[in-house]
């Protein structure tokens, strides 16, 4: 049973097999939701699949989730959540570091998002969950995205024996995006000392509070020069004299503001007025040789050259094949793939070292060739003719063996009877009555 509570944003979940009470802040899911969706839309044909930590406390019987950890996956083996040894050593650390949080939260389990598969607990996801969370009370929360409808979620946790239930959780139910509350009218936000940006996760109903503030410009700095004493002005005129040095007052303060600031807006005005490089093309190209799709590709490029590794994605049927590529399938610029159908696309992503992509898509489209039998070798039809024939006088043998076999049987059957015949007659002769 779910119940909200607007007032101070956490939601509880409770399903009868679940020994204690799941509460969970509405804004920290909502923050791994935001999260889950931006993964989901990262790349097509379900994106990718993101995790982490799960922080709250424990009582004797609830479980408080209050904010959350980001795993940072490299995803070395394709878009889904399984982690390479550098992720796992990267989550034991933040274990570690989490056992210290100064404010009393302690991981109390983990999450992961299923973006091709329902909501359930596959048997690596177990593993995961019984190496880094093995204490009773440690839950794993799974959440499913979509396209069109609402997040779907399940908690999953150890019941009084033990055990888990993995093929679905007990109780499904949806995140919906959390409302934008505007601040109340004449209410500004509390300015902190300095410069900062700060995100706040937990039951906090405002959501993500982002404050930036300008410090006083330091001693030393270029002041305005003060205007030179005028006559006073009466009337309309000093009135539009008054103006005008306002104007330029606040005009100066705003640009001081931005030269002190300056280190919080300039490399993102940079960033937007001069684009990253671009990497050359490395010729994505797909040939046919008598049904055997050649995938090509520039092995000089830089792309290549730089390349960390590389995702080659093959459409050939209802489900697309993804296909990992070390440096070294890399260097060798071709894929050889034998087609079954008429229609193939590929997509080649490659991965670099400072966290960009170069992604090219090529197609193919052609009948497949006829494939003809091919003609038997003489001299194996005459190996499989001696074969046939030794196998037919074998069986031949065998059913003369077995004729000798049960007339022998007969024989011996008749022999039997004979001398039963005689044992009887003997102990008639012998018999006292006679």
């Amino acid at each position: 049973m779910m119940e909200k509570n607007p007032d101070n944003a956490v939601a509880t979940w409770k399903a009868p097999e679940c020994p204690f009470t799941i509460e969970y802040s509405l804004r920290a899911l909502d923050d791994i939701r935001l999260a889950v969706m931006d993964a989901f839309f990262s790349l097509p044909r379900g994106g990718a699949e993101i995790g982490g930590i799960l922080l709250g406390r424990r009582e004797k019987r609830r479980l408080a989730i209050e904010d959350y950890v980001a795993l940072e996956c490299e995803h070395a083996f394709g878009p889904s959540f399984a982690l390479s040894p550098r992720d796992h050593a990267r989550l034991a650390e933040l274990l570690a570091s989490a056992e210290r949080n100064p404010d009393g939260l302690k991981p109390v389990g983990w999450y992961h998002s299923h973006t091709r598969s329902e909501v359930f607990l596959s048997d690596a996801d177990q593993d995961l969950h019984d190496r880094y969370f093995p204490e009773p009370w440690q839950v794993a929360l799974v959440l499913k995205p979509h396209t069109f409808h609402p997040t779907k979620a399940g908690f999953f946790f150890r019941e009084a024996d033990g055990s888990i239930h993995l093929a679905a959780s007990y109780l499904e139910f949806t995140l919906a995006p959390l409302p934008v509350r505007p601040l109340p009218a004449g209410v500004a936000p509390a300015a902190q000392p300095g410069p900062s940006a700060r995100l706040r996760h937990g039951p906090d109903t405002r959501g993500p509070v982002i404050a930036v503030t300008a410090e006083a410009a330091p001693e030393g700095a270029v002041e305005p020069p003060e205007p030179a004493p005028e006559a006073p002005l009466s009337g309309g005129r000093a009135r539009r004299g008054f103006a005008m040095v306002l104007a330029i007052a606040i005009g100066v303060a705003a640009l001081a503001v931005g030269f002190q600031t300056r280190r919080l807006w300039l490399p993102g005005l940079t960033a937007a007025i001069r684009p990253a490089p671009q990497l050359a093309s490395f010729g994505l190209n797909a040939i046919d040789s008598d049904g055997q799709l050649q995938i090509r590709w520039d092995r000089n490029s830089p792309a290549v050259r730089q390349a960390t590794d590389a995702i080659l994605e093959i459409d050939d049927g209802p489900v697309p094949r993804d296909i990992q590529l070390d440096p070294l399938q890399l260097q060798a610029g071709a894929f050889s793939y034998g087609r079954r159908g008429e229609q193939v696309g590929v997509k080649l992503t490659i991965h670099l070292p400072n966290g960009q992509q170069a992604r090219e898509a090529a197609s193919f489209l052609g009948k497949l060739p006829e494939r003809k039998p091919q003609p038997e070798d003489p001299e194996i039809r005459k190996q499989r003719d001696a074969l046939a024939a030794e196998a037919a006088k074998l069986r031949s043998d065998l059913a003369a063996e077995a004729a000798r076999t049960r007339k022998l049987e007969k024989s011996l059957e008749d022999v039997k009877n004979v001398l039963q015949e005689q044992q009887r007659k003997r102990l008639e002769n012998q018999s006292p009555d006679r």
